[in-house]
């Protein structure tokens, strides 16, 4: 009799928790985020060579689309606006692009959203005005590191910015002895300080090699005024900004562990001029330098590099937080916290991902191991571990997400694909959703999460023909409604048919 009773009861209790697994499922979908898309198609009169760039030069609502390419041997460049009434993409003007111009830059949105697009030259930056019928105005003479009268393609680069805050535009470049500033007086006036930072020489056999130092651009003693910094070998040196916006030529140096180097690895060279040996390396390098936890002060990032081989490497990440001892900024000896894999770590990158005003950190682990090759070799592709980290309450970087995703390569044609890896906000919650490419027709987007998962372990599966350069997906608020849009371009590789193509996804 116990034992019915006992059956009894199990079979209630399996009732019950059917009931509440049925439950719980309803539950979960219901709770579930689901994005519904509206597509735009824009078509270039010619196939597009760089990343559209998205700036707000005109009057009209939104940002601008701007594509770079090549017709018949010439630059071109052609402006793209929203149209309301005809709900779609218009062209407003196209244009050659001078021979001598190879870069260009993009300022940061002003309070009104306005934007500004510059062009270099070897001797001269532009600056884009596109509501003149000859919209290149050049508007400084310059001295720098670069020299190229007739480009053949352009790239994105950084040589404009506000350092003073005085809400004009400045130029900085390097030249083959020193950084030069030009400050933007008004009216196309620009006062030139240079700063003794040369550039890092690398000597061969026939050919020398001139390359920009990398600096960071921060207020290294809380006076609310941008400073200069470059990396040296156990210190930073930062070139103070004095009132007025000239920046002392002497630099202040700032200590930081014995072991960070002023190069990169690959770029050090032994006394013999080879490269340096990776059967026993160790080595450190500032990777970033900025605010990260929201307190003001800027805290580094130090990429840590151990090889006993060229198979056998990792390479993780130390966080050094800025403090403040005795009235000025300093860096412990010992990281704060550590960044680190399964695998080597790659695409390291910043990110307000929950608007907390603290930055995440996105980056890919992969293993580069001798059985991973060789398995590599027989399927085709790699596997890529996407790790999302982000601070605890004792300023630490935990792992929050891993999600994971697949890099193709042919042999035959001996180029690689690239997967999508993307955070973006998608519907104007404030909190970004995590975007992976599942196959070459399907995305996989995780919507972003307000607890400390930071993203939702459930998908929304999205049908679209993908680049096979993830890199070529990319996103950005395009009409200013708080919302980013996806922005999907191709290349050769994806054929002809799609080369002058753009594809602009946004959220319902």
């Amino acid at each position: 009799m116990n034992n019915h009773l006992q059956i009894l009861a199990w079979l209630k209790l399996a009732k019950v928790s059917g009931i509440l697994i049925l439950l719980f499922a309803e539950l979960s979908k219901v709770s579930a985020q689901e994005y519904e898309f509206s597509h735009f198609e824009v078509v270039a009169p010619f196939n597009i060579a760089q990343d559209v760039i998205r700036v707000d030069l005109l009057e009209n609502k939104g940002k601008e689309l701007i594509f770079i390419g090549n017709d018949n041997g010439q630059s071109k460049l052609t402006l793209f606006a929203f149209d309301d009434e005809k709900q779609s993409y218009q062209q407003v003007l196209i244009i050659d692009i001078p021979k001598d111009v190879f870069r260009f830059d993009v300022t940061e949105p002003k309070e009104d959203n306005s934007q500004s697009l510059y062009f270099l030259a070897s001797n001269h930056v532009l600056y884009f005005n596109a509501k003149l019928a000859q919209p290149f105005v050049a508007v400084a003479k310059v001295d720098s590191i670069y020299i190229n009268d007739n480009a053949t393609y352009l790239k994105s680069a950084e040589f404009i910015n506000d350092l003073n805050e005085d809400g004009l535009n400045d130029i900085i470049l390097s030249d083959f002895r020193n950084l030069n500033i030009y400050l933007n007086q008004g009216a196309n006036v620009f006062v030139k300080q240079e700063l003794p930072i040369a550039p890092t020489v690398e000597l061969y056999d026939n050919s020398v090699s001139y390359t920009e130092r990398p600096y960071y651009l921060v207020d290294m003693n809380q006076d609310n005024k941008t400073d200069i910094v470059l990396s040296g070998d156990a210190e930073l040196l930062a070139f103070m900004q004095a009132p007025g916006g000239k920046f002392a030529t002497k630099p202040t140096s700032i200590s930081v562990r014995k072991e960070v180097q002023s190069l990169k690895w690959w770029d050090a060279r032994g006394a013999d001029g080879k490269s340096l040996d990776q059967s026993n390396l160790q080595y450190r390098t500032v990777e970033e330098l900025e605010d990260i936890n929201g307190d003001l002060l800027p805290d580094m990032v130090v990429a840590y590099t151990q090889s006993s081989g060229v198979l056998d490497k990792s390479n993780d990440y130390e966080i050094y937080l800025g403090q403040i001892n005795q009235g000025k900024l300093s860096y412990p000896n010992q990281a704060s916290s550590l960044v680190k894999g399964e695998g080597t770590l790659a695409g390291f990158e910043f990110i307000d991902l929950n608007n907390d005003q603290r930055k995440e950190i996105l980056v890919s682990s992969f293993d580069i191991s001798v059985s991973q090759i060789i398995s590599a070799l027989l399927s085709g592709s790699v596997d890529q571990d996407v790790l999302i980290f982000s601070l605890d309450n004792q300023q630490k970087y935990q792992q929050r997400v891993s999600e994971q995703v697949q890099l193709k390569f042919s042999l035959s044609s001996g180029k690689s694909g690239s997967p999508v890896v993307k955070l973006a906000d998608l519907d104007g919650d404030g909190i970004k959703e995590l975007i992976l490419s599942e196959s070459e027709t399907s995305l996989n987007i995780y919507p972003g999460d307000v607890n400390k998962q930071l993203v939702s372990t459930r998908s929304q599966s999205l049908e679209i023909r993908l680049p096979k350069n993830g890199k070529l997906l990319s996103s950005d608020d395009i009409n200013l409604d708080g919302k980013d849009e996806i922005i999907i371009r191709y290349d050769s590789e994806d054929g002809a048919k799609r080369h002058n193509k753009l594809l602009v996804l946004q959220v319902k």
